[in-house]
């Protein structure tokens, strides 16, 4: 694998995750159809205490998935910790995503089959299915996979977040995620619309496979003034094309 170009990077932001959840989005990643060597599994480590970047390092190491660390104190910026994987990554897609996701075995496949499909101009996404709170948090297995799909209902909002996946240099291009949103923003929506003004056609690959999402506690409502400044920059910047005009992942 280190002397080819993977064909996938799969990018998942965290700050002290180490639990069941992100063991079960690692073990959907390595239970691809897909060959392992056709792909890289990039953990963006923002910020973790040290007892959970220990358990952490230990849990990328078993399912054969690199840790991309970042030593920070700031408010959690999900922007930022998606950069700083983007740009460690070697593969020619970037698939961007997140620790709560358990995904069906045919996934990453049909990603491929979807860029072949549109000539690699597509930014690839998926209509997530949500367990209930009923479903246990612990580890599961593909065997478990039809009976957990057959418990989560789909989303009643059309969202792209937990699933993005274009070009490597579509990304490049228009310098990542935007990092001036903050805690919990609007990174999806304003990716997704800044890559359709680009020329990327958007994409929904649910009719060809799934995505299960983790029930867990929700902080998403803690910061009703940093929601408002979020949403408030998308609306008056989503027609940047290209953000961070000085850097971006940690790099010029």
């Amino acid at each position: 694998m280190l002397d080819s170009i993977p064909k996938i990077s799969a990018i998942i932001p965290i700050r002290n995750r180490s639990s069941a959840r992100l063991e079960n989005c690692l073990r959907a990643l390595r239970w691809q159809t897909l060959p392992n060597d056709d792909y890289e599994i990039i953990v963006s480590d923002f910020g973790s205490n040290r007892e959970q970047e220990e358990a952490l390092i230990e849990m990328a190491e078993r399912h054969q998935a690199r840790v991309v660390r970042t030593d920070t104190e700031e408010i959690w910026n999900r922007s930022r910790a998606l950069n700083y994987g983007i740009r460690a990554a070697r593969g020619h897609f970037i698939f961007c995503t997140d620790a709560d996701m358990i995904f069906a075995p045919n996934f990453l496949s049909t990603l491929l089959a979807v860029q072949a499909k549109h000539g690699e101009k597509a930014l690839a996404v998926c209509h997530c299915r949500d367990l209930p709170e009923s479903v246990p948090e612990q580890p599961w297995t593909l065997d478990d996979y039809p009976a957990l799909l057959a418990q989560a209902p789909f989303r009643e909002k059309l969202g792209t977040g937990a699933c993005q996946m274009a070009l490597r240099s579509r990304f490049e291009e228009l310098r990542g995620y935007d990092e001036g949103y903050k805690f919990w923003g609007m990174e999806d929506n304003d990716m997704k619309f800044r890559a359709i003004r680009s020329g990327l056609e958007l994409v929904w690959i649910h009719e060809q496979t799934s995505m299960l999402h983790q029930w867990h506690p929700s902080d998403r409502g803690a910061k009703p003034f940093r929601k408002f400044i979020n949403d408030a920059r998308f609306h008056i910047s989503k027609y940047r094309l290209k953000k961070n005009p000085e850097m971006w992942g940690g790099q010029p």
